[in-house]
């Protein structure tokens, strides 16, 4: 039985340090000291600046940031939380510094889909490598995109948990899917959820017409009740920052608000208003 397991466990085991090797490889001037000159995340560091030295000063975060476009709730750029979860992401990763651990993920993440789809293991291991490092991501991690990165990375991991689901592995369809969307939303770039949106749409439909066809009417509702269920739970453990950033686009030009008065002023006395309360 053991010899069984662990002959199973070698092509998995095989794919993890080819994974782990190339990225290491891949990203060498990391190991060696060298810092990627990420433009967004300096720009971000510009921007909270201020926040951070307020923090220095009194302890806390301040709420408000006055130096941003009139005015701006500082949740919207640097904020404390705290979580009684550990971090997954970092145990997915090994603990590896990035931009290591951005490869590493994608290409677990994928090569978790290449098997539920039944690939064999080289097949799947070719195709990880040709996801995480097609050439789009490299340049996304330079400009410093990296919640962009993370969530491109757990796409295939939300998708092997739908398959699962509509294949009828139901329990490691619900585990895949909640833990694979929990982490596709609370990653926090909601333009490649979107994007992963729309996949997940087109790949359920054409599941649904043949579950239709056959008229599978108990598996629908059954995988459209897991379908759900992930979701809410994704979308419950990242309420916090999506609300409050719904409540705040009403204010600002992508919220159909043009002008000083319209947008920051108004909102900065509403919530300035609440923290005196």
């Amino acid at each position: 039985m053991k010899n069984d397991l662990l002959k199973k466990s070698l092509p998995h085991i095989f794919a993890i340090l080819i994974f782990l090797i190339v990225a290491i490889l891949f990203c060498k001037p990391a190991i060696e000291g060298n810092v990627l000159s990420q433009h967004d995340i300096i720009g971000w560091k510009g921007m909270a600046q201020n926040s951070f030295e307020y923090k220095e000063k009194n302890g806390h975060f301040p709420l408000w940031n006055p130096n941003l476009f009139g005015g701006m709730p500082n949740y919207q750029i640097a904020m404390e939380g705290k979580s009684v979860l550990p971090d997954t992401i970092k145990i997915l990763t090994l603990w590896l510094p990035r931009p290591i651990n951005f490869f590493f993920l994608a290409c677990i993440c994928f090569y978790i889909l290449c098997m539920l789809l039944r690939a064999r293991s080289v097949v799947g291991i070719l195709g990880a490598l040709a996801f995480a490092y097609s050439t789009y991501n490299p340049v996304i991690i330079f400009a410093g995109h990296v919640s962009q990165m993370l969530a491109t990375s757990f796409m295939p991991l939300v998708m092997a948990g739908l398959i699962c689901t509509f294949e009828k592995k139901y329990w490691l369809g619900l585990a895949l899917t909640t833990f694979g969307a929990y982490h596709q939303v609370i990653v926090n770039h909601l333009q490649i959820s979107y994007y992963f949106f729309l996949i997940a749409i087109a790949v359920t439909i054409g599941y649904v017409v043949i579950w239709i066809k056959n008229k599978e009417w108990k598996h629908l509702a059954i995988a459209a009740g897991i379908t759900i269920v992930s979701s809410l739970v994704a979308l419950a453990a990242s309420s916090l920052s999506l609300i409050t950033n719904y409540e705040y686009a009403k204010y600002t030009m992508r919220g159909g608000k043009s002008g000083y008065r319209e947008t920051g002023q108004d909102f900065g006395s509403r919530y300035l208003l609440c923290i005196r309360i």
